[in-house]
């Protein structure tokens, strides 16, 4: 069964209004795929976070984090959990960024935006577009619970410095073997000294906001092909 993301490429090849139209529609959805991609790649690593298989790696690549047997130390280890939030964060958000070129090539918006972000462009569908399915879908989604703690924590590694977080792991008592790392995130990372109270544990907060990130491109798709048919296949939407 085609995904939304197929029906909407195959929609745009049929109406697009010329070659020059196509290509630059093409170029970011691509874009988009591929980011969403990355988003997968890095959920992995964050999935398979503990400090004796990162001490594993490390050890086999030559890494120049410090180690510490037999784990990696919690210093590295944090730093090593921020790195690969970074690319998580990094591209969800991109995903999201690159999805409003596309809205920027499909609709009608005078004069062009030149401030291509989600938010942005959502505003634009607001003051242009008022009663287009996306607008609606997007002024709902982009002021749920989740949307805000995400774009903090993006801008935070983006602009400013590490997610800081709490990281903590020990050892079962008899055995001595490792009990899984919990890496908390903090509450609001523009905050300082950061404070810890939601408890967002790193690898269940990335699950929820994965499928977040997901389930909104998915469903911007669906609403850009109901504004199309709307508008009886006119590209760009007016």
């Amino acid at each position: 069964m085609a995904t939304n993301q197929q029906r909407l490429q195959s929609i745009v090849q049929a109406h697009a209004p010329s070659q020059a139209f196509l290509e630059e529609f093409q170029h970011f959805h691509l874009s988009v795929k591929q980011k969403l991609w990355s988003v997968d790649y890095f959920h992995n690593q964050i999935n398979e976070l503990e400090p004796e298989v990162l001490y594993q790696q490390q050890r086999t690549r030559g890494s120049t984090l410090v180690l510490k047997e037999p784990y990696i130390n919690k210093e590295g280890f944090g730093l090593y959990a921020n790195l690969v939030l970074d690319g998580f964060l990094m591209n969800a958000m991109a995903a999201l960024d690159t999805l409003a070129h596309e809205i920027r090539v499909l609709y009608v918006f005078q004069p062009s935006p030149q401030n291509v972000y989600i938010r942005a462009i959502k505003q634009r569908l607001i003051n242009e577009h008022p009663h287009c399915s996306l607008t609606q879908y997007l002024s709902d989604e982009l002021t749920k619970p989740w949307f805000d703690p995400f774009a903090n924590y993006r801008h935070c590694t983006t602009h400013e410095s590490l997610v800081t977080s709490n990281v903590s792991y020990g050892e079962t008592l008899i055995t001595g073997d490792p009990q899984p790392a919990f890496i908390t995130l903090a509450d609001d990372p523009r905050n300082r000294p950061c404070t810890y109270n939601l408890k967002r544990e790193l690898k269940s907060y990335c699950v929820k906001n994965k499928k977040s990130v997901t389930d909104l491109v998915r469903h911007s798709y669906y609403c850009i092909i109901q504004d199309i048919r709307a508008a009886h296949n006119t590209l760009q939407i007016p």
